[in-house]
């Protein structure tokens, strides 16, 4: 998976092998308060990045890994497929190919650049990952690096209220996009994926192993 992050104290965007902030070296996953923030602004010469560009609170906490979904292969074999109940929801550990996930489901991952297929996990039982938004968008070229984040804010950001039941800004969880790769988008894939997960504070690989679904935990 190829990760990114956004710097809580001056909001620049960060290669996710960085494991400090490029422009003000903050580390990855160090918490900020609004008047550190404001000190390093007043003593970098630059307007407070929260107040100039006039954003939402939890812009300044976007956190997410891009993880490129390639098209699906088939043939995977049924004796090791995660099996599903009546309502849909996943019964038992198995695998599920990423264009089968639904919202609810959760998951583990390996760490590929792009992967076709996840380790569907019931909920009840210990995971990384909680899918909460699947959705697919029209869009006649493949999308940018800035027209992903204004995905990312306009659809995970926007659906993780509703989903978790407290604010993106608040919460103690993380939110993540799965997108088409480029070549998937070329065969017609638009579907993108929000998913939630807790990182290891300052770890860009490690995350807290969750039981239980986050939907409506206000977590």
């Amino acid at each position: 998976m190829t990760q990114r992050w956004v710097c809580k104290r001056c909001f620049t965007d960060n290669d996710g092998e960085a494991g400090a902030c490029a422009r003000c070296g903050l580390l990855r996953g160090s918490e900020v308060s609004d008047a550190d923030r404001v000190a390093w602004a007043s003593a970098a010469g630059v307007p407070d990045p929260m107040a100039a560009a006039e954003q939402p609170a939890w812009r300044g906490l976007l956190r997410f890994w891009w993880i490129p979904a390639i098209l699906i292969f088939l043939g995977i074999g049924w004796f090791t497929a995660a099996g599903r109940g009546d309502d849909g929801s996943l019964t038992s550990a198995g695998t599920v190919t990423v264009d089968d996930l639904r919202v609810g489901d959760c998951f583990d991952a390996g760490d590929e650049t792009e992967i076709s297929d996840v380790q569907g996990i019931p909920c009840a039982e210990s995971h990384d990952y909680e899918v909460y938004v699947v959705q697919e968008r029209d869009g006649a070229s493949y999308p940018t690096e800035a027209e992903f984040d204004a995905i990312f804010d306009s659809l995970c950001v926007a659906e993780f209220g509703p989903y978790v039941g407290s604010d993106y800004e608040t919460s103690a969880l993380y939110a993540g996009m799965i997108t088409p790769s480029e070549g998937s988008w070329d065969d017609g894939d638009r579907e993108y994926i929000c998913y939630l997960y807790e990182p290891v504070d300052n770890s860009l690989t490690e995350n807290v192993p969750q039981t239980g679904s986050a939907q409506g935990s206000a977590r």
